[in-house]
């Protein structure tokens, strides 16, 4: 029974390492899986049900005692808040005693503050701005509060947390209680004055109406963050003054901190405002310095803003959020004389160390009997590699086999291929090679494909001649071409009225653009600049006859003009042009003595003229259709005028149409920015006391410039450019 090659392949390497394969991953796999399974469904057993006991049981315990603690703590803060309170509202009711009762007669006077009285506790009269002092009024309202100076120095001092208090008259006039009267004035010395009107404290007991605790500000006279407390008196239903004091944020800090459950715990005092009067939180979303000056209820935490909203509204209660990513639990109690809340947090980690202490033990006691599964495992992945290695030894004994048998006719093929050259091209199949299988069918192949390289080789050679036949014709074509046009230069050495330079660059070995100048006569310069459809030979015969005809009727004398000329070439090429050839003709004659020059075009490129003053610039003249295409063609004449020094280029459509790599034309405004560029580098080029040489330079810049845009991109089209200059 005859097997393919392909099956002899496939039995050979499939039976030996299928079988090792498999024994290595039923007894290894299986084993180490099974051992691994037990291990692990053990330890996540035992560690879940260990965590869910602990976690439930921290939690109940936690919010009950962090409940009590937090509610405690809250009380102290309320009590010291409330404290505070009461004492400037039984200060303001003496000032509206003061100011009421005529009694108090002219009352006590109050000086300025003074740098001598640094470090003691004096009353001090500071003014706004736009208090007015020479007011009797005023200064009996002040010598009347100035009376209670001994009440607010024993409210400051009787104090443990309010630094200062301040009696601020709706005048502008305040007295104010405190031990540094050396920070009332500016780095130079002077008296600054104090707008107490425009403060926190005294904006919010008016708008209030009552005693107003303000948020967490910056003091008017330090840089430090402090609390004011502003309770407003009113005489008649009108605002007469704002008694005010400041809290000692430390003192407040003090309290809130010893409010620490351990050290894992912190403590928070939150304003009815959402704004943090005091943290523990160095930064984050609890961070005072971070927040001090905003709302927390702003927060894009919404988890946070629910739970201050709830602990706002005077609630007590224990809630998990995310606080700066980490699962927190919080406790909170209101502080109900100010309309606070306290917040105790504690993190959901540190709550739950004592759990995981318990897992790690845990884990402990299981890693050792890891450990003895980790033997086992052992000595099976031994017992498996002992029998894989035995396997793949027995793997490689049979591919030896089976493998010679199969490489050696195709190695017998493989050397008589390699001596094939030559013209010893034969192959013959020998009895090595008859295997009965795809390598003899191979090895048929080989023969017959022999046979047909022997004519694929004598057709190869016959091709190359011709192709070697048809290089030689197009590089004489080329040479032929070349020596039709003008190219030596200067062109005219014994005429110093005008100078001449063009190049012509085919796409291919011959083109179809030509360029052509000669004198008509002494006085008459005739310039053409053509442009022939298609490229290759084609194309340059059509311009052999094309210049011929124009050169011949030019010289001729009996046509008037370049219009007519074109007109009667036109017809003469549509005779007999059964290719549908055309050709793109500027044709202008300049009158040397007179700078006038007279064109007609047959649907070519525009004409730039090198104006002094203007440089280039692109002339519209009148377009008829190309030449060759139909008879009977009338061609418009346009008139210019050469001033010395001016300069007339001509180009075929291979210049602007010039494409790089992206696809994308040099363009006409590309090829003016050029000229431009051109003119300026072969000035600087030139060679000294040679003038014609510049041309030459101008027009080597030039086409350096569209190289640079064209880069690599092969060249697509004929391009030809001439430059006439008139001196």
């Amino acid at each position: 029974m005859r097997h393919s090659l392909h099956y002899k392949v496939f039995r050979m390497y499939l039976i030996p390492v299928a079988v090792a394969v498999i024994l290595f991953m039923i007894l290894g796999i299986l084993q180490t899986r099974r051992f691994a399974r037990i291990m692990r469904d053990m330890n996540e057993d035992q560690n879940e049900v260990i965590l869910d006991t602990m976690s439930t049981s921290m939690r109940e315990q936690a919010t009950e005692s962090y409940q009590k603690y937090v509610v405690s703590e809250a009380t102290v803060l309320n009590g010291e808040f409330r404290t505070i309170r009461h004492s400037l509202e039984v200060l303001a009711a003496q000032v509206e005693a003061a100011l009421q009762a005529p009694s108090w007669g002219a009352g006590q006077r109050v000086s300025p503050p003074s740098m001598e009285d640094a470090g003691k506790m004096t009353a001090q009269l500071m003014y706004s701005d736009d208090a007015d002092r020479t007011s009797e009024a005023l200064q009996e309202q002040i010598g009347r509060i100035g009376c209670l100076a001994p009440m607010m120095k024993e409210l400051v001092v009787g104090s443990n947390s309010l630094m200062d208090c301040v009696v601020s008259l709706e005048g502008g006039a305040s007295i104010m209680m405190d031990n540094v009267p050396e920070a009332k004035f500016d780095k130079d010395g002077k008296l600054i004055s104090f707008p107490a009107r425009t403060r926190p404290w005294y904006a919010g007991a008016v708008v209030h109406e009552g005693t107003y605790f303000a948020p967490v500000n910056q003091d008017y006279f330090f840089d430090s963050l402090q609390i004011m407390v502003g309770v407003p008196v009113f005489l008649d239903g009108k605002l007469a003054a704002v008694c005010g004091g400041s809290l000692d944020l430390d003192v407040l800090g003090d309290i809130v901190a010893h409010s620490h459950l351990g050290e894992y715990t912190k403590s928070c005092l939150i304003n009815s405002n959402g704004n943090l009067v005091y943290s523990s939180y160095s930064s984050g979303e609890l961070g005072l310095a971070e927040n001090h000056l905003k709302s927390l209820k702003e927060s894009s935490n919404v988890e946070l803003v629910s739970l201050l909203n709830e602990a706002l509204s005077g609630d007590v209660g224990f809630s998990m959020i995310s606080i700066d990513g980490v699962d927190t639990y919080v406790a909170y109690a209101p502080v109900e004389t100010v309309g606070w809340t306290q917040l105790l947090t504690i993190s959901r980690e540190d709550l739950n160390r004592t759990t995981y202490l318990l897992l790690e033990q845990t884990n402990s006691v299981m890693e050792e009997s890891s450990v003895d599964v980790g033997n086992s495992a052992r000595r099976n992945i031994i017992l498996t590699l002992s029998i894989g290695g035995v396997l793949l030894l027995l793997a490689v004994f049979v591919s030896m086999y089976f493998s010679t048998g199969l490489v050696r006719p195709i190695m017998g093929m493989t050397n008589r291929v390699q001596a094939m050259k030559g013209e010893d091209m034969d192959f013959r199949v020998d009895d090595s090679m008859r295997t009965g299988d795809e390598i003899e069918l191979l090895a048929d192949a080989f023969e017959r494909m022999s046979v047909k390289m022997k004519g694929y080789v004598g057709e190869i050679v016959q091709i190359t001649a011709e192709k070697q036949r048809l290089d030689t014709e197009l590089s004489v074509a080329a040479d032929i071409q070349r020596n039709m046009l003008p190219n030596h230069f200067p062109a005219f050495p014994g005429r110093s009225e005008f100078d001449l330079y063009a190049t012509m660059e085919p796409a291919k070995e011959v083109g179809g653009d030509f360029y052509d100048f000669f004198l008509v006569d002494e006085d008459h310069l005739a310039v053409i600049m053509a442009d022939v459809s298609g490229k290759g030979v084609p194309a340059a015969l059509f311009m052999v006859v094309s210049k011929t005809m124009i050169k011949n009727a030019a010289l001729s004398g009996i046509y008037d003009g370049p219009a007519s000329i074109l007109s009667k070439v036109n017809d003469l090429l549509c005779e007999g042009n059964e290719d549908d050839m055309f050709v793109t003709v500027w044709l202008g004659i300049l009158t040397i003595s007179t700078g006038e020059m007279v064109s007609a075009c047959a649907g070519h490129e525009y004409p730039v003229f090198y104006r002094k003053g203007k440089g280039f610039i692109l002339e519209k003249d009148s377009h008829g259709i190309p030449m060759g295409g139909m008879t009977g063609i009338y061609y418009k004449e346009c008139t210019w005028k050469l001033d010395p020094g001016d300069m007339l280029f001509l180009y075929t459509d291979g210049l602007p149409e010039a494409i790089n790599s992206e696809e994308e034309q040099f363009g006409t405004d590309r090829m003016l920015e050029a000229l431009e560029k051109g003119i300026d580098l072969s000035a600087q080029n030139g060679e000294a006391g040679y003038d014609r040489a510049s041309l030459k330079e101008f027009l080597r810049q030039v086409r350096r410039q569209v190289d640079d845009f064209v880069g690599d991109t092969p060249q697509f089209d004929d391009m030809t450019m001439l430059c006439l200059k008139y001196r």
